[in-house]
């Protein structure tokens, strides 16, 4: 899927699915924002999913590392250099691991 290039605010989020089935997505500056696919519709952000606990070990389900109830799905990342002009990709848990934002503002 191409992504637009204009990306604003998601850039450097990391997607996450609650154990809800809600997804989340993460900026790492002002918060979460919490969506489900079917239907499409954005919902309340769980309680207490955005808030980072102590560091834990990885585990085969690709639990967060630092959010808890969430699993970590990958990060949408500028592409300045790519061969194919694409400004920003998706980069899913198995190509890269999670990285940890910032506290929220």
């Amino acid at each position: 899927m191409r992504l637009f290039e204009d990306t604003g605010w998601w850039r450097g989020s990391n997607l996450y699915i609650h154990t809800s089935g809600a997804y989340i997505i993460h900026d790492g500056q002002s918060g979460c924002v919490a969506f489900t696919t079917g239907p499409t519709e954005f919902v309340s952000v769980p309680s207490g999913a955005c808030t980072k606990r102590s560091l834990v070990g990885d585990d085969a389900e690709q639990a967060s590392r630092f959010y808890p109830d969430l699993k970590y799905l990958g990060q949408f990342k500028e592409t300045y250099r790519d061969p194919e002009g694409v400004r920003i990709r998706f980069w899913s848990s198995s190509q890269a691991p999670e990285v940890e934002l910032p506290e929220i503002l």
